[in-house]
């Protein structure tokens, strides 16, 4: 609870949001001005939400959380781990458990929590960008050398969110326009879409990069299926728009594949085999993991002591064994079934939050759900996104369509 209405909170979540996007990182080395202030402008952003009190919606999440707060932190202390890495990983607990304290925004106005986290995308390509200048036009030169950016701006799984929504959006009043300027709109909202996707190209992102590829070609069959004609019109703007950026798309195109050729999956399966090798040593490292702090050297990062790896799923078993990892799991698996249900479910309009009603609400929560999904997965199987502020704000957009009945909040 908190003294503070829902539309100061609002103000400071998105303040906090812009904040980050223009100065902050996805995982800063230290702690500097920037980002205390989106620390506090979070924290003023917290609301506990009772409305849930007497289900095991809301009893099930707060025990994971203390679990989560309690054994990891009891381990890692008793293990003699470094204090530096278990905050690190207390940290990247707390995004996974942000909902908890955040998902009261999926009862106001959510469609401005869209917005900004776009604009945190956006940002953050711009600033990719920026820092590849000197050969941002000479796309052979991509990915060649030490990367420019060397906060990785271009992983966070904002930039490719950005992108797919933009990607998503942009169908949309192309293929829905109700007056000229909608036309126009899609078409711009198209235009910057390349921004997202330019940024990962400049990183060499194969994830991303795919992920992109995938959500184009799942969007053309969708609309084919259901509107021939719309569909086809979909495919030669696609060809259009791949024609008319094909100076940049084969080159990349190219790098992409020598990337593939010369590290395949950048030694993501000795990682795995590296944890569970940590894992067999005991029943009790089993169940309960290491703790926070819990460090390994690995293979993926050229056999250096990190206390990550580039999978949700294997740093939560080492941290927090299988009971910790079945709960998180839990926390992420239900708000996304929960979602995927309001896919197929056709829901009475008053059920839906108002400022989204406008909208056509099955094909906004496809594009929506797909723009989501992406890099909710990569985060989770292939990268460690899952470490920044971004992957709880991705996973906030699971609370917003999944709604039965809106409650104002007091």
């Amino acid at each position: 609870m908190t003294l503070l209405t829902p539309s100061i909170q609002s103000y400071a979540l998105y303040i906090g949001m812009i904040i980050y996007g223009c100065f902050s990182s996805p995982t800063p080395d230290a702690v500097g001005i920037s980002e205390a202030l989106v620390a506090l402008l979070l924290f003023l952003s917290f609301r506990v939400h009772f409305r849930d009190l007497q289900t095991s919606s809301f009893y099930l999440p707060w025990a994971i959380f203390c679990y989560g707060l309690i054994i990891p932190t009891l381990l890692g202390l008793i293990n003699g781990h470094n204090l530096g890495d278990m905050i690190r990983d207390m940290i990247s607990f707390f995004y996974v458990m942000m909902p908890l304290f955040l998902g009261w925004i999926a009862f106001f106005k959510p469609q401005k929590f869209l917005k900004a986290l776009t604009g945190i995308g956006l940002l953050f390509s711009i600033r990719t960008i920026l820092s590849y200048q000197k050969i941002l036009l000479i796309p052979s030169l991509w990915g060649q050398g030490p990367p420019a950016d060397l906060l990785y701006l271009a992983n966070s799984p904002e930039v490719l969110f950005s992108a797919l929504y933009c990607i998503g959006q942009a169908g949309y009043f192309l293929l829905n326009p109700s007056s000229r300027m909608d036309r126009l709109k899609g078409l711009s909202i198209a235009l910057i879409a390349i921004l997202p996707i330019m940024a990962m190209g400049l990183m060499t992102q194969r994830a991303g990069i795919g992920a992109v590829f995938a959500y184009i070609v799942i969007g053309i069959c969708y609309v084919t299926y259901h509107n021939p004609r719309s569909g086809a019109i979909l495919i030669l703007s696609a060809l259009a728009f791949g024609l008319a950026l094909s100076p940049i798309l084969d080159p990349l195109l190219f790098l992409l594949w020598e990337k593939t050729n010369i590290v395949g999956l950048n030694a993501r399966g000795q990682e795995w085999s590296v944890v569970t090798t940590i894992l067999s040593d005991s029943w009790k490292t089993m169940l309960l993991g290491e703790g926070w702090g819990g460090r390994i050297e690995n293979p993926a990062v050229g056999g250096l002591s990190v206390n990550y790896t580039h999978s949700l799923i294997s740093s939560f078993l080492l941290k927090t064994g299988v009971i910790g990892t079945i709960g998180m799991l839990v926390t992420i698996i239900i708000p996304v079934i929960r979602t995927l249900k309001c896919i197929f479910i056709t829901e009475n309009r008053k059920t839906i939050p108002p400022d989204l009603t406008s909208i056509n609400l099955t094909h906004q929560r496809l594009i929506l759900i797909g723009a989501g999904i992406f890099p909710l997965l990569i985060s989770v199987f292939l990268y460690a996104s899952y470490k920044s502020l971004g992957f709880g704000l991705i996973l906030l957009l699971f609370f917003i369509f999944p709604i039965r009945k809106l409650e104002k909040i007091n």
